[in-house]
């Protein structure tokens, strides 16, 4: 079996097959902890009373996978066919056939218009905030108004200064980290302000025309992180194999799990338990096989 993901979700479920006497095989296209990497404070995952880093909560994840022995391989992988049985799996490295697939793909972050940006400032704008932890004495822009606008602010803050763009006036993060950003010394907060364009300036600095309650103004940064949403990442399967997988329902043995289906119900604690679940109903499954 075949695990496509290896955020808590994917992990989750990898580690409970494990435990099981399975012996799935983990494919990440990029790195171990999925969203995990950019969260200032995991405050409301059991047994962290103080909250925990994000990054440090990956690293006890990955210790313990290790400690099991699953199985993690850096490789972007998609389902190319599905025959009613059996999957077929390709990837930058190989082709693989599995009968069961556990899809733990997570969301995408939605971009920025292409419009909106110069091409030479391209290199300096984000939809992630990981790439930025290490960023020193820095000015950078968040568009965005929820949760993950106000979290990549205090994740960054201490050594930088921020500023949040909110094009309307209505926040959706939580009071908690509005509270916590308002408190911050080096975060501002803006209402009611559009991006309308980003340049290079002759310093190398880039240049951010933006539109203040009717009014233009402009300011100068350094990096720009666009937090205006995400949606969930299909990419694992294209269209006409999802719609065969679909067509046959849960005989398909394909369990989607984690951020990819929970909508707005984006917690740790939610994925590392559906994982959990979809290998518990994979044990059951192929226990009733074998009889």
């Amino acid at each position: 079996m075949v695990v496509i993901g290896a955020g808590p979700a994917g992990l989750a479920a990898a580690m409970q097959l494990v435990r099981q006497g399975q012996r799935p095989l983990v494919l990440e296209r990029d790195r171990v902890g999925g969203l995990l990497w950019n969260a200032n404070l995991v405050e409301n995952y059991p047994g962290f009373p103080g909250g925990i880093r994000g990054p440090s909560l990956v690293d006890r994840f990955q210790e313990q996978a290790s400690s099991l022995g699953v199985q993690i391989e850096v490789e972007e992988a998609w389902i190319t066919g599905y025959d009613g049985d059996c999957f077929r799996i390709g990837t930058n490295r190989r082709e693989l056939k599995s009968q069961i697939v556990v899809a733990a793909t997570g969301t995408k972050a939605r971009l920025l218009p292409e419009a909106l940006i110069s091409p030479e400032c391209k290199d300096r704008v984000f939809s992630e905030v990981y790439p930025l932890l290490e960023v020193r004495k820095r000015r950078i822009i968040i568009i965005g108004a929820g949760d993950a606008a106000f979290d990549y602010a205090l994740n960054l803050a201490d050594k930088n200064e921020v500023i949040i763009l909110n094009r309307g006036v209505n926040i959706k993060a939580l009071p908690l980290l509005v509270q916590r950003s308002e408190n911050h010394p080096a975060i501002s907060y803006l209402s009611e302000t559009t991006l309308k364009a980003v340049t290079l300036e002759p310093d190398s600095s880039l240049r951010f025309d933006i539109q203040v309650s009717g009014q233009l103004e402009s300011l100068t940064g350094d990096y720009l992180i666009g937090a205006v949403g995400r949606e969930p990442d299909t990419n694992f399967a294209t269209e006409d194999v999802i719609t065969k997988i679909f067509r046959a329902g849960r005989e398909s043995r394909l369990y989607q799990i984690g951020d990819l289906q929970n909508g707005l119900h984006r917690q740790t604690a939610i994925a590392v338990g559906d994982g959990i679940r979809a290998a518990m109903e994979i044990g059951h499954y192929l226990n009733k096989e074998a009889l």
